[in-house]
């Protein structure tokens, strides 16, 4: 059986600049190389590894009278007892 964690870093109905400032704020951490979250019991240190897969998608669901827009970034990686992580190739960014 696998284990799982959930960890939040910022969540919540807010003004699209603030969602900005948040987003530049982790930008910063991810620079850095740490993300501290939240978990139940207080803040988190998430270690980021030097490659990831970074995905980016806008669905748009309609019906009458009202349309739903979501716009997700999500960065995924796998964490394996082995040190063979993949590589970009050169020109990737």
């Amino acid at each position: 059986m696998s284990d799982s964690s959930v960890l939040t870093y910022g969540q919540g109905k807010m003004l699209t600049f603030d969602a900005a400032v948040a987003l530049e704020a982790l930008v910063a951490d991810l620079r850095q190389g740490v993300v501290t979250v939240l978990g139940e019991s207080g803040p988190v240190r998430v270690e980021l590894p030097a490659t990831a897969k970074l995905e980016i998608e806008f669905k748009a669901k309609s019906k009458p009278g009202k349309t739903k827009q979501k716009l997700a970034i999500e960065l995924s990686w796998k964490e394996t007892d082995d040190c063979a992580d993949e590589t970009p190739a050169q020109g990737d960014a």
